[in-house]
Formats: C-alpha cells, structure tokens, sequence
C-alpha cells in the first residue's frame, strides 16, 4: 500500500525550479500588501471602538457584536505586529551580510 502512494506522489512531476519559472518581481506588491493589512487593522480599531462607544453611551449594542468586534481588532493588531516584527528581523539580518 505505502509503495502505491510513493510511486503515485513522485509520479506527479517535477517542480519547476526558480530560475526555470516565468514570475517575474512586481514593483510595490509586497508594500501595498503591507499597507492593505495595516488599512484593514485600523478599520477593525476603529469599528471596534464605535461598537464601545455604542454600547456604553447609545447602548444601541449588544454585548456579544462589541466583544467580536474587540477580539477581531485584537487578532488583527497581534497579526500585524507579527508581520511588522517578522520584516524587521529580516532588515536587521540583511544588514548583518557583509559584502
């Protein structure tokens, strides 16, 4: 039975190599990936802290949509500071390649 599945895995094909692909670096993809995220976390903020206010002066809220609200703003923020401390590793360690 294993032998089946190995023959059938490898019997898929190659995968191509970098240097053999077409793609091709777009200019901007990767910031307007990183500004889209940060955009999106800030909205979630925002709506999480009108729910908030709703609540506790309009009271036109209920519990449960303000506590969603805060935990998706909570995710997306510890999600964003992940990616932020992520790109500056990476900066930190292009600086330490010598040339």
């Amino acid at each position: 039975m294993e032998d089946l599945a190995v023959k059938s895995v490898f019997s898929i094909g190659t995968i191509p190599s970098l240097s053999e692909s077409k793609v091709q670096p777009q200019d901007g993809v990767f910031s307007n990936l990183l500004k889209n995220n940060i955009q999106d976390t800030n909205n979630l903020l925002n709506t999480a802290d009108q729910y908030q206010y709703d609540f506790t002066v309009l009271r036109n809220r209920e519990l449960h949509e303000v506590m969603i609200a805060t935990e998706e703003a909570n995710m997306a923020l510890k999600f964003t500071m992940q990616v932020r401390n992520k790109v500056i590793e990476a900066y930190q360690e292009l600086l330490r390649i010598q040339v």
